[in-house]
């Protein structure tokens, strides 16, 4: 498999293809960028260019990485490019250290007690601030690295952008809408809150959905939180009926009426809801493909989300929150199985089709 752009400048996927047209070995960065073709193209072998460059989840995300890294591995190689700091950050983190140790030194020969109480977070926080450079640390252009972008500006040649004056895709500006131009001249941005999905055998976008919720009104919690309600109503109207009426006509209608309230509501509201849903089916099995994946870190305080969504074949994908061993078998396209229950609106299984 190959994706290369023929005389038009179009991007194009060859299958069946060991190597590059030029004959030449792939590029380590090449080999990245073929394995997301492989991904996308598993299903059908023709893939919007948009859909590969488009953000579906946590293997985007890995993907994106992995090809920066050895696209500026390659480049190092070349000498057009080094791993770096920003500039000038090595010289203000070191500046900020020395000047802290200065301040702590000058306050110690003032106040010594003074000096060794602030000495420790003093130097503390210097320490720390020399690693920021090291994290802030990415790749960027060598001089001969950013005159050979000028120059590939110039021919007009790569993507996304048009070279000025020419026709074809360049490596000019960017104008947002550049790489979806590839697909044709009536492609669009993807549209926010969509992904791209083969399933059905044509590519398309679907909608994200939520999570679907859990039932609440029409199970017996439900009907225990609207007993209790109505237990908490009839405790002070059966008191002040008895006590404060003598139970009287007036007293004993206001002691019943919450439990008569609570009455109808169960039956003209939750009963029919009830019976409903126990009419639906307690397990269905489908078919859908996996169009987004996504992790969402709780913290300390709140348990990991495995977020996954699925396009069944309607306008909006259903999102599931699925546990780990789950998630870790799924991929983007992967066409799975999903076993749901309608009856009690949660997911049963997702199974990876085929396993």
């Amino acid at each position: 498999m190959r994706y290369e752009t023929d005389a038009a400048r179009m991007p194009v996927i060859s299958l069946g293809t060991q190597v590059p047209r030029s004959g030449r070995p792939l590029l380590s960065f090449e080999q990245v960028a073929l394995a997301r073709v492989r991904a996308r193209a598993e299903r059908l072998p023709r893939v919007p260019f948009s859909a590969l460059v488009s953000d579906e989840g946590d293997d985007y995300k890995s993907w994106v990485r992995e090809q920066e890294e050895e696209l500026g591995q390659e480049a190092r190689r070349a000498g057009m490019a080094v791993k770096s700091a920003p500039r000038g950050s090595w010289q203000a983190v070191l500046s900020l250290a020395l000047g802290a140790v200065v301040a702590v030194v000058a306050v110690h020969t003032v106040d010594w007690k003074t000096g060794d109480a602030i000495a420790g977070p003093v130097l503390t926080a210097a320490l720390i601030a020399l690693f920021v450079p090291a994290c802030l640390r990415k790749w960027r252009l060598t001089p001969d690295g950013a005159a050979a972008v000028a120059v590939w500006r110039r021919a007009g040649r790569g993507v996304p952008g048009a070279a000025a004056g020419r026709s074809g895709w360049g490596l000019g500006s960017d104008t947002g809408r550049t790489i979806w131009q590839l697909d044709g001249p009536q492609a669009a941005p993807l549209p926010k809150g969509h992904a791209w999905s083969s399933f059905g055998g044509q590519w398309h976008t679907v909608k994200l959905g939520n999570v679907v919720s859990r039932p609440y009104w029409s199970t017996t919690t439900g009907l225990g939180f609207v007993l209790m309600l109505t237990l908490m109503g009839s405790f002070p109207a059966v008191m002040i009926g008895v006590l404060g009426l003598g139970l009287n006509a007036q007293g004993k209608l206001l002691a019943i009426t919450p439990a008569a309230l609570g009455a109808l509501i169960i039956v003209v509201f939750w009963l029919p809801s009830f019976s409903h849903r126990m009419t639906l089916p307690d397990t269905v099995t489908f078919p859908g493909e996996v169009i987004r994946l996504q992790f969402v870190d709780g913290g300390s305080d709140s348990p990991d989300d495995y977020l996954v969504w699925v396009d069944d074949g309607s306008p909006v994908s259903l999102k599931f929150d699925v546990a780990q061993i789950v998630y870790r078998r799924l991929s983007v396209g992967d066409p799975v199985q999903v076993s749901w229950s309608p009856r009690r609106r949660s997911l049963n299984d997702i199974t990876p089709a085929g396993r």
